[in-house]
């Protein structure tokens, strides 16, 4: 369960280091070229660095829970990324306006699964540390 776990946080870590790092980074290539943002409201560098700022610090925490395969800081770590992803989301599926059918799916599903990814490593981790506690593993010990 620790090497799916820690595969799981790696993935979540790299796919938001991913997009963190280009909003940050590239703000308006990120604005430009990736799908379907020219469909939001008009460029705002600012909001797109801040929010790629946040993304970073995010995807350190995931990086860092992958390391070091704690309970409780993976536990932390989720929540703030399922809090994100929760939100992002639901931004997105309430505005569709201008989205094809196409788009409104494909941003739909791809923002989907972070989240139920999210919810699946929540449980993995939760079943880790019963597991844990069962066998006397101190869950608080680094990998």
């Amino acid at each position: 369960m620790r090497t799916w776990l820690r595969g799981g946080l790696i993935t979540v870590a790299s796919l938001q280091a991913l997009v963190s790092v280009w909003q940050y980074v590239f703000p308006r290539s990120f604005y430009d070229d990736f799908p379907t943002v020219e469909l939001d409201p008009p460029y705002n560098q600012h909001l797109v660095t801040d929010v790629g700022g946040l993304g970073l610090a995010l995807a350190a925490m995931l990086f860092y829970a992958a390391r070091v395969l704690q309970s409780t800081v993976a536990t932390a770590s989720l929540i703030g990324y399922l809090i994100y992803a929760g939100t992002h989301f639901l931004f997105h599926v309430t505005h569709f306006d201008n989205f094809s059918p196409q788009a409104a799916l494909g941003v739909g599903t791809g923002l989907g699964i972070e989240v139920i990814l999210a919810i699946c490593l929540l449980y993995l981790v939760r079943s880790m540390r019963r597991a844990e506690y069962a066998d006397g593993t101190d869950v608080h010990a680094p990998a």
